[in-house]
């Protein structure tokens, strides 16, 4: 895993890496055009990767990404520690994939702070994975192809497709006719507790694929917004329903006492003010419990 360091790889890891033809690696050349595309990537790919996990979790954050090394993939598989999850993603229509490692204590700190929580920095589930972790997989998924899309953008357009993860890294696989990878990560503070917690690794083979893609002029079109279609779509978006939900409490017990509840037993509720309001699957806003008109009301302090 790498330290932030300045743009220029380190001699060490470029002492390790097997000779390569392609320009990429010759960096001081006089075609290393790929690499300097990459740098632009990697400077939006932090703002990008802090806006989309705002919209999942409700607590402090901040992003800062490390400068790429260059290293061989068995390499860098065979000094993977650690518990952790790696998410597949396919970018346009062909090539090998990238693979993201997302730390086990990362995941930990996210389903925390989704559920209105706070992360410690030191708590991490162990074992099989919990639906509540499978779940925040998905969401992460999503909000990382979304991040690589919009900080690829600024040299190409292209879509980034999450095709799945796997939890044991011995199931990694790279077919790659060069070995050579580029590796970055991201350090993420979640309620304050910075932690190691994403890495790319990006196949060098899937970069001199897009290679002639660079070239090309990007062609934006505009078309004037129809306002009957524009009326019309916003109509049929208000007559949309979506489940809402306050959750007031989720208070743990041990199967013994969960066994022993009975009618007429109290479980205590600690009074808040942070009272998460869930639209769907996400916290839409928070707020406190109180009275109106003899029932039960939830007030709205704050919308995320």
């Amino acid at each position: 895993m790498s330290q932030p360091t300045t743009e220029t790889a380190s001699a060490s890891a470029v002492t390790d890496r097997a000779p390569a033809e392609h320009s990429l690696l010759k960096k001081g050349g006089p075609d290393d055009m790929l690499l300097t595309v990459y740098r632009k990537v990697e400077k939006k790919l932090a703002s990008r990767i802090k806006a989309h996990l705002m919209g999942i979790v409700s607590c402090e954050l901040g992003v800062e990404m490390a400068s790429s090394d260059t290293l061989q993939f068995p390499k860098w598989h065979e000094a993977l520690e650690g518990d952790a999850v790696y998410l597949e993603y396919h970018s346009g229509t062909s090539g090998p994939p990238m693979w993201v490692r997302v730390s086990r204590l990362f995941l930990t700190g996210c389903v925390d702070c989704f559920f209105g929580g706070q992360f410690d920095g030191e708590t991490c589930a162990e074992g099989k994975l919990s639906r509540s972790e499978t779940a925040m997989i998905g969401r992460l998924g999503k909000a990382i192809a979304d991040s690589l899309a919009e900080s690829w953008s600024v040299v190409y357009e292209t879509t980034f497709r999450y095709a799945g993860y796997i939890h044991d890294k011995d199931d990694l696989e790279m077919d790659l006719e060069d070995p050579n990878i580029l590796v970055s990560s991201a350090r993420i503070a979640l309620s304050g507790h910075a932690v190691e917690a994403i890495d790319f690794a990006q196949p060098i083979d899937g970069l001199t694929a897009i290679e002639p893609q660079l070239h090309r002029p990007v062609s934006r079109e505009t078309n004037a917004i129809d306002p009957a279609w524009q009326r019309s779509l916003k109509e049929s978006f208000d007559q949309v329903y979506m489940p809402v939900r306050s959750v007031l409490a989720r208070p743990t017990m041990d199967l013994s006492k969960l066994s022993r509840l009975a009618v007429g037993d109290i479980l205590p509720v600690s009074p808040t003010d942070n009272v998460p309001l869930i639209v769907g699957d996400r916290v839409f806003a928070r707020g406190s419990i109180g009275e109106q008109n003899g029932g039960v009301a939830f007030k709205i302090k704050q919308f995320l």
